[in-house]
Parts: structure tokens; sequence; C-alpha cells
């Protein structure tokens, strides 16, 4: 289902996880989410743009496991929302293993 930037916002902060855009305040306690802009596409008919399509990449960090992103992805799922997989990659910070999870969600604008 086609969702708003504004819906997905509000279906991020339903986690009751800290939310913010392109990255977290230094001392920010994980889990936590991050929502980024990557790109915007756009829906055209009879040479006409119809549509502006935002595409934003969900990042999910966390020190724990894959386990921790239930809440996001239920939280997604029960808004009915599409992603795309998550994917993981670990990296190390404050000697800690911190796995940033993300995918992808497509927004409309005005939608």
């Amino acid at each position: 289902m086609s969702t708003s930037f504004e819906g997905l916002k509000k279906v991020l902060k339903s986690t009751g996880l800290p939310v913010t855009r392109d990255k977290a305040k230094k001392g920010t306690v994980y889990p936590y989410i991050v929502y980024s802009n990557v790109s915007k596409g756009k829906k055209m008919a009879s040479s006409k743009v119809h549509r502006r399509l935002p595409y934003y990449q969900i990042s999910f960090y966390t020190t724990g496991t894959e386990s921790d992103l239930n809440v996001l992805e239920n939280a997604l799922e029960k808004a009915n929302i599409s992603y795309s997989d998550f994917v993981g990659i670990q990296g190390d910070e404050n000697d800690d293993t911190v796995t940033n999870y993300y995918a992808y969600v497509r927004c409309v604008e005005n939608g």
C-alpha cells in the first residue's frame, strides 16, 4: 500500500524507539531508527508528472540480534507499508558490535 512520508514517520515513531533523520545524536541508546531520503522518482502519464515518489532508506541500529528488528517489521506490516528485505552490516563503535539493518520504502508525495 502506498504511504506518504508523514505516514511513514508516524509508523516509525509508533515503535517507541528513537527516530531521527540522516544521523542519530551522539550517545543515542540502541536500538534506534534513522531514515534518509536516497532518491526521488516520479509517475508520469501524458507527458505530465502525476505523482512524485520519494525513496527512503530505513536503518535500524542495534547491538543485539536480528530479533530486535521485529518491532520495526511488525509496525511496517501492521500499517501495510511495503518495504524491501532488510540487509545487515556489522561495524564496531566504542568497542561494541553494532549492526545496521536497512531496507527501503517508496512513499507517495501527498499520498
